[in-house]
């Protein structure tokens, strides 16, 4: 399975783009980079291009551990409200800054906030070809608040820029689907569940994300003390649960076997081949069982 973060600050990427990296960052990302070498997994590093250019040693501490350093963009600005133009501008920028301080190439991209549309694929991809990257892992097959996309969409021009598209994982219950398999979900959910929903993933083609920020158990004091107290919704969905992120990773990573984008699918010694996909149909994903589908619903009810 792949493990993959996304490195950003919140009150950065999150709360206003204008503020600036704080050195939190830093000091979450280190303490992620300790938990994978405990347990002695690899990951991908998907990082913004702005917490590269205040923080170059943290982009070379990634490397140096045997991780993937990839790109997140430069700011955390959505895809679609960027021009071709912008969007080639800020890959461009976030590349050459990542691959200066890792003194690797970067081969993969994730858009921030998962944003990807359609129609948004032909000048996407050029931008990605341009600066020599492999692969993009970016959306997820199905529609939620923020992000993915439901309907059937064909990803014909992805293979035209010789660019693989990994999914993010999910699950499916019955006629629902689940993305269940970090962020937020991995956060707010009882780690049993986690656990069980996970054996119907594809070990290979499974990927699993988070956030350097949902292990900082202190933020919330830091942003309100910093920026002003914030809205009752961001603090219940953004806050609530981080003091069980560090705990539900060990038990995540003694469960599991995770390596990074890189080593799983474009080292030289890989057995995988990346999946050439034609649509969203596509997606290696396995139903869950209809007693999964009861395991789950019980394991949801007695944590309300």
């Amino acid at each position: 399975m792949i493990f993959s973060i996304d490195v950003e600050d919140w009150s950065q990427s999150v709360l206003n783009r204008s503020n600036p990296v704080t050195r939190r960052v830093y000091d979450n990302t280190l303490i992620l980079l300790d938990i994978l070498e405990e347990h002695n997994h690899k990951a991908t590093f998907f990082v913004l291009g702005n917490v590269a250019r205040k923080f170059p040693q943290l982009i070379r501490s990634i490397s140096d551990a045997g991780h993937e350093v990839a790109s997140h963009g430069y700011a955390h600005q959505s895809i679609y409200n960027l021009t071709p133009k912008q969007v080639r501008e800020d890959i461009d920028t976030s590349v050459g800054l990542l691959e200066d301080a890792s003194g690797e190439k970067v081969i993969g991209f994730r858009a921030p906030n998962f944003s990807i549309r359609e129609y948004l694929f032909e000048w996407y991809c050029e931008a990605l070809a341009a600066n020599g990257l492999k692969y993009d892992s970016s959306l997820f097959p199905m529609k939620v608040i923020k992000y993915g996309i439901e309907k059937e969409y064909s990803l014909k021009i992805f293979n035209k820029y010789s660019l693989n598209e990994h999914y993010l994982s999910y699950v499916k219950i019955g006629k629902y689907k689940l993305p269940f398999f970090g962020g937020g979900y991995f956060r707010l959910s009882p780690y049993a569940m986690t656990k069980m929903l996970t054996k119907n993933l594809d070990k290979r083609r499974a990927v699993f994300y988070m956030h350097p920020y949902e292990i900082d158990c202190s933020e919330l004091e830091f942003v309100q003390k910093t920026y002003g107290k914030i809205p009752a919704k961001w603090r219940l969905t953004q806050f609530v649960g981080r003091n069980s992120v560090e705990k539900k990773l060990h038990r995540l990573m003694n469960d599991f076997e995770f390596t990074s984008f890189r080593q799983e699918y474009y080292s030289e010694d890989s057995i995988s081949v990346p999946q050439s996909t034609l649509s969203n149909v596509d997606a290696f994903i396995k139903d869950s069982s209809p007693e999964d589908s009861d395991v789950a619903a019980r394991i949801l009810q007695s944590t309300t």
